[in-house]
């Protein structure tokens, strides 16, 4: 079961020249998200110093040779163009959003070059790095063999157990519904053993919640997962000892084993493998020559 970030398309050319990131204009950037932060804060010069803007700009001059190095994928114009227009259409804090333009000099190449473009190759190179079977491969291993202790019966360490309720939220526990995710925070799921394959899409927050509850915190209901995550639940957790196919989500991967089912709940350990940090591989990138 694999979850695939959905994202603008890309489009893929190698060995175009790689733009320069100007250090004043991420100060520029960085002072008014500063400026709008509540609470005590200490002076711009001391949050921000010149070392800390510099290896911002180096980071994300790391990330796009890495985009285009290991991945030959070439961020351009109209995938940035496609951004501004959507950060334009979308924002929430549009007097923010008119002050950031402003402090780069209300010029619609600055802002592109400086505020844009970095966030989409942010974009593009997590989905990328959360889909490469290779960098993941031990850690899918992992969840593999796990799976397969759990199949045989083996007790597996590092489950949580998560309670769903199965019957409808009563009326008196209704209250202002989850916010929905955004389109970009769902993904296409494929699932996949040796007697079943699906397709669903899911928000793995949704997933994962459960296991943070303690007892006597509020109830999980199963209603209030993803429609297509559910139909996937319940097709492959039927009766207690089921064992999920192992899933794959951007952070890591997911093995389910049922513990108790009955006609109003559903209990479940969830196993979670985590994938090779992103920041850490990021910080092992070479960063290009300016």
């Amino acid at each position: 079961m694999k979850f695939h970030l959905l994202l603008l398309p890309l489009c893929f050319v190698v060995g175009a020249e790689e733009p320069a990131l100007p250090v004043a204009d991420r100060a520029a950037i960085e002072k008014i998200y500063h400026d709008h932060r509540t609470g005590t804060k200490p002076p711009f010069e001391q949050a921000m110093p010149p070392t800390l803007l510099e290896q911002l700009v180096q980071a994300d001059r790391r990330k796009e040779s890495a985009l285009r190095q290991v991945y030959g994928v070439e961020v351009t114009p109209g995938l940035v163009e496609a951004e501004v227009q959507r950060i334009n259409a979308t924002t929430r804090a549009p007097e923010m959003l008119a002050e950031i333009k402003h402090a780069l000099g209300d010029d619609p190449a600055r802002f592109a070059q400086s505020m844009v473009r970095p966030i989409v190759v942010e974009r593009i190179l997590r989905q990328r790095f959360d889909n490469d079977d290779t960098l993941h491969a031990p850690q899918r291993a992992a969840a593999d063999k796990a799976r397969q202790a759990l199949l045989a019966k083996v007790a597996v360490e590092g489950m949580q157990d998560s309670t769903w309720e199965l019957t409808p939220r009563p009326a008196e526990e209704n209250t202002t519904p989850p916010t929905p995710p955004a389109e970009g925070d769902k993904t296409p799921v494929r699932s996949t053993s040796g007697s079943y394959s699906n397709e669903a899409t899911a928000q793995v927050a949704q997933v994962l919640g459960g296991g943070q509850e303690k007892p006597g915190d509020r109830k999980l209901y199963f209603e209030d997962l993803d429609l297509e995550l559910q139909n996937v639940l319940r097709a492959q957790l039927q009766k207690p000892g089921d064992v999920s196919a192992v899933i794959e989500i951007p952070a890591g991967f997911l093995v389910f084993l049922a513990k108790e089912k009955s006609s109003s709940a559903l209990t479940a350990s969830c196993l979670t493998i985590p994938k090779r940090s992103y920041d850490e591989w990021i910080a092992q990138q070479p960063v290009p020559s300016p």
